[in-house]
């Protein structure tokens, strides 16, 4: 990708604590919006139709700061304070909020905490309006399989749910739903023959975004072949980060990509012991997963070569 080519950057918010939402009581699988690689969903909040993203990669959620005024949410003005996350300029100021009656396709959640924020910068990167974020605050006590191949979204009763939308699978692969900062790590991701921890950002409509770290990490950085600079929309505005082909497989459990696959390579540090990258939606689209993210029992199911 060229200059001007964007990526979602998975958010990340300070300043107010996440309680659970729980959930309707039937299953319910729902369409989404894939064509800006990014779990794009039509919901509605007291009644008003509102487009937003799944984004696993932010805590808590977020709710455009118009929007919410306009919904009569709350809005605790008293208590705000600057977004934290990618981008090279200052983080907007957020608002501690909440959203209350989010319904999707009938079924309706109890309010969960959020963020309230002016969303027009994110909006103009991912080309159309987007009026919020569903992130760790609604996920907190769910089980969601993200389906890739079909592009659906399931929010289910219990992890069997999900049973009818995999058997057709022939690999699978478990693991905890390990955190750091609520967002959920595969301590084992593969790049060629180094092994690092990686957060699964489902607000990134992106592959691999590399940390400072990885550069560290045996093989990788000769691995590296520059491409072309990438401009991204994040909390803290535009950024720019340079692409890279990785020469070496890249991958986790029975999940591997062959060399080739298109790598950026970030500002921010990171650590062995905390994440060397960030991964989204590209990748995971690209190895044709289905991923069942078990929050309520904490673990996480993966499954592939599904016919």
């Amino acid at each position: 990708m060229g200059i001007g080519s964007v990526i979602l950057c998975g958010l990340a918010f300070i300043g107010v604590a996440v309680s659970p939402a729980i959930t309707s009581r039937e299953p319910l699988t729902i369409p989404f919006d894939f064509s800006r690689s990014s779990i794009g969903l039509d919901v509605t909040v007291k009644g008003t139709p509102l487009y937003v993203i799944l984004d696993t990669g932010v805590d808590p959620s977020v709710i455009d700061l118009a929007r919410a005024e306009a919904l009569g949410l709350k809005i605790e003005r008293q208590d705000g304070g600057d977004a934290s996350g990618f981008g090279d300029g200052k983080g907007a100021t957020v608002f501690p909020s909440s959203i209350d009656n989010l319904v999707i396709a009938g079924h309706t959640f109890t309010p969960f905490d959020a963020l309230a924020s002016d969303m027009t910068g994110l909006s103009a990167h991912y080309g159309r309006k987007l009026d919020g974020v569903l992130g760790y605050s609604f996920l907190v006590d769910k089980i969601v399989l993200i389906d890739y191949p079909q592009q659906t979204l399931g929010i289910l009763n219990q992890a069997s749910d999900a049973m009818p939308m995999v058997s057709t699978c022939r690999t699978h692969w478990t693991t905890p739903l390990k955190t750091v900062e609520n967002i959920p790590v595969i301590t084992n991701f593969h790049f060629g023959a180094a092994k690092g921890r990686i957060t699964l950002d489902t607000g990134s409509n992106g592959g691999i975004s590399l940390y400072q770290s990885a550069l560290d990490m045996r093989g990788v950085r000769t691995s590296l072949s520059e491409k072309s600079a990438i401009t991204f929309g994040g909390a803290r505005g535009d950024g720019k980060v340079k692409s890279y082909t990785f020469n070496a497989s890249v991958g986790f459990g029975p999940f591997i990509l062959p060399p080739g696959q298109v790598v950026t390579v970030r500002n921010e540090k990171g650590s062995k012991g905390t994440r060397v990258a960030n991964v989204g939606n590209a990748l995971f689209a690209a190895m044709k997963l289905k991923m069942l993210l078990n929050y309520r029992d904490r673990s996480m199911t993966f499954y592939g070569d599904c016919r």
